[in-house]
């Protein structure tokens, strides 16, 4: 059983101490080295021979030890022997300070009815070591014996690549989200811009070639036209319009208009008929932007 009780409860009293050392109450204090340094934990052991009718308490945590700091503390169970009990208790303590010696004596409190009284143990002492053992003078920048260097000294650069790869990570997941949410409409959308692409670049070799109709007919550029329109065809629609001929186009396309468009265009190329107008080529064009908006119309909704 331990009889140490902590110095807090000592607020409770109200009366005065006595500051008094008594044969009954002896008091010992001291390190277990004697050097020190900065920041370094030190050992300080308190121990208390006292009557054992006595109530004696010993310093806590909340207690001063400057110059030192309290960190922690390890009680022993108080012996008795001959009606003399006695308490020890060592101290874990820390200091900041510089000072050269370092000393520290610690109270202990016997309490009674109406008052306690105060006993001090010896004062011990530790020297302090110094890390630095010459510290430099005070010297202002102006008097500093500096060389000016105004040559580039070249600094390797080092590449940070955790930095980097966090930085990709992030950007792979972005771009996954992204995928996953906005999939749908990403593709859609270049899907539409590819097809506008194709069509403006089909409309303006489609209307090349009508040009050099209207300024000279012949079944060189009259093949060349249908070519162009073919070519166009079979990539807007997914469909052998290159390969096919002009029967087999008919039975590709039940429409009665561009069976006859390329039925006169036919005559023109291979029985090198003039027609009467570049009607039917015009309806080509007509035609492929009928089933350009349809496609259009295929993929939006699709």
């Amino acid at each position: 059983m331990y009889k140490i009780l902590i110095i807090s409860s000592l607020l409770l009293f109200q009366t005065g101490f006595a500051f008094s050392q008594s044969d009954n109450v002896n008091v010992k204090g001291r390190f277990n080295t004697d050097s020190v340094r900065l920041g370094e934990p030190i050992e300080y052991i308190l121990s208390v021979k006292y009557p054992s009718d006595l109530q004696v308490l010993l310093p806590d945590s909340t207690y001063n030890f400057a110059p030192f700091e309290y960190q922690k503390k390890v009680l022993f169970a108080t012996r008795t022997k001959n009606n003399i009990s006695t308490d020890s208790i060592v101290y874990i303590l820390n200091t900041f300070e510089i000072d050269s010696i370092q000393t520290l004596t610690l109270p202990v409190y016997v309490t009674h009815n109406k008052d306690c009284t105060q006993y001090y143990s010896n004062t011990d002492s530790v020297l302090f070591t110094f890390l630095v053992k010459q510290m430099p003078d005070s010297v202002s920048a102006e008097q500093l014996p500096l060389k000016i260097n105004t040559d580039y000294n070249p600094v390797s650069w080092i590449f940070n690549y955790p930095l980097f790869s966090i930085i990709i990570g992030i950007l792979i997941v972005l771009a996954v989200a992204t995928w996953l949410l906005f999939g749908k409409r990403i593709k859609r959308y270049l899907k539409l811009k590819r097809l506008n692409k194709k069509h403006l670049a089909f409309l303006q070799d489609f209307d090349n070639t009508v040009e050099k109709l209207k300024s000279g007919f012949s079944p060189e550029h009259a093949e060349q036209t249908l070519v162009v329109w073919k070519r166009y065809m079979e990539d807007l629609l997914n469909a052998p319009y290159t390969k096919a001929t002009t029967r087999e186009l008919k039975d590709i396309e039940k429409n009665e208009n561009l069976n006859l468009s390329l039925s006169i265009i036919d005559r023109s190329i291979y029985g090198r008929i003039t027609p009467d107008s570049i009607d039917s080529f015009l309806f080509l064009k007509e035609f492929s932007q009928l089933k350009y908006t349809n496609k259009l119309e295929e993929i939006k909704h699709g």
